[in-house]
């Protein structure tokens, strides 16, 4: 949401008119961010009213949700051209062209790295919220990441105590029985070079696989279920151990899984996500084989 907000006000200098959307619904955080900033947004907006559609933050089609068919008829009609804005690790069936960046932190730290020098008080303001946000309060942070955040920052006239004040998590009762209900049934698998947590819930898997990493894990994998029937991993890991080992969850573990149960990937080297129709306890099986055969 920083982050096409920013691009809207970019367009906004240009004289060009431009509508904020989301497939289904936005997060709690986003919709916070809406509120407090004034920031109209639309829920799946009807695709043929557009000359350009710019993606912002992933570039994989699974993410589309219920706009998915409708996009992909259109896009292949030639009604529309894409442009992606993204800096997780590029999808074989990637959306469209345009600006994907793995080694950047954050879709806002891109953007920035694109038309930062115009920008005002209030889009660095916006950055320096999309930075914090995307790496965990830098725990995935680049030298880059931090020179782009102290110059916002410094522009923004804002505090860091202002941006963690405006990002503070708010747990709703949900997310903090899903958090404990995890822990309850996590498992430990003691590689000789990793240790993995295992667990399952039924909601907010990737905040639980985040949220296990706190209790010491290398790497967390989080399995469940979505109201369509599909499958879902969630997985992180731990920035040190990512980094010593040179292991990469998009490349080292979930594109070898993908190969074997199918199904769509997202996301990048410390965090990243499996979806699709194979049994949880399958997908879960076949994981763990592949992380065994590189540390155990």
């Amino acid at each position: 949401m920083c982050s096409a907000t920013i691009f809207k006000e970019i367009l906004n200098t240009k004289k060009i008119k431009s509508t904020i959307a989301a497939p289904l619904h936005i997060n709690d955080q986003a919709l916070n961010f809406s509120s407090e900033n004034k920031i109209p947004f639309t829920l799946n907006p009807d695709l043929e009213k557009f000359d350009l559609i710019c993606l912002f933050d992933f570039n994989d089609y699974e993410q589309l949700g219920p706009l998915r068919k409708n996009f992909t008829n259109l896009q292949k009609k030639g009604c529309f051209k894409v442009i992606t804005f993204d800096h997780h690790e590029k999808e074989v069936r990637s959306i469209g062209e345009g600006f994907i960046d793995a080694s950047a932190t954050s879709t806002t730290e891109l953007i920035y790295t694109l038309e930062g020098k115009n920008f005002s008080k209030k889009m660095c303001f916006y950055t320096c919220l999309g930075i914090v946000e995307d790496t965990g309060k830098f725990l995935v942070a680049s030298k880059n990441t931090f020179d782009i955040f102290s110059k916002c920052l410094s522009k923004s006239g804002k505090k860091y105590s202002d941006v963690l004040e405006f990002i503070k998590m708010r747990v709703s009762k949900g997310e903090r029985i899903a958090f404990l209900k995890a822990a309850n049934r996590s498992k430990i698998i003691d590689l000789k070079r990793a240790l993995v947590l295992t667990s399952n819930v039924s909601f907010y898997q990737g905040d639980v696989a985040t949220k296990l990493l706190e209790f010491g894990a290398n790497i967390t994998l989080v399995t469940g279920s979505e109201k369509n029937g599909k499958t879902v991993l969630s997985t992180r890991a731990e920035t040190s151990f990512k980094e010593e080992n040179k292991f990469n969850l998009m490349k080292d573990l979930l594109v070898p899984l993908q190969k074997i149960v199918g199904g769509e990937i997202g996301g990048h080297s410390g965090a990243a996500q499996w979806k699709g129709n194979a049994n949880e306890n399958k997908v879960l099986s076949e994981a763990l084989v592949i992380l065994k055969k590189r540390f155990d």
